[in-house]
């Protein structure tokens, strides 16, 4: 399966996303802003290895926490697509997988950080990923 979902986990911990990422796994972009998909907000990853969206809400105690993750080899195209004004642009990107796609929108400005970065460590066919 091309996709891993982790939904509604509680836990006592204070750790976001990185008690998720498996062992040598390591975050090389981190989104601005929070962005939508599926109309929940998440934040947004990209590792050597994975897309992460990751959620979580609550209290010191009691957590919700939320956790949607894509293999980055099996991105296949990402496309992008502005809209707005001069004051609110807002912006979303579909990532399309061979079986599956992707979409999730936010600030213009934080989604053209997000395409820039996943331009970089697509896998082209055949190939090695582009950021190392």
């Amino acid at each position: 399966m091309c996709e891993s979902l982790i939904s509604n986990l509680g836990s006592y911990s204070h750790m976001g996303v990185e008690e998720f990422l498996a062992p040598g796994e390591t975050v090389r972009f981190a989104s601005r802003d929070t962005v939508t998909y599926q109309d929940q907000e998440y934040e947004f990853y990209i590792t050597d290895r994975r897309l992460i969206w990751f959620s979580s809400k609550g209290g010191l105690i009691l957590k919700k926490k939320n956790l949607l993750s894509v293999p980055i080899e099996q991105v296949r195209n990402v496309a992008y697509e502005e809209k707005g004004g001069l004051v609110k642009k807002r912006a979303r990107i579909e990532i399309i997988m061979a079986d599956r796609r992707y979409e999730f929108s936010g600030t213009a400005q934080s989604m053209r950080a997000i395409y820039g970065e996943l331009q970089a460590h697509m896998v082209p066919a055949g190939g090695k990923q582009g950021t190392q």
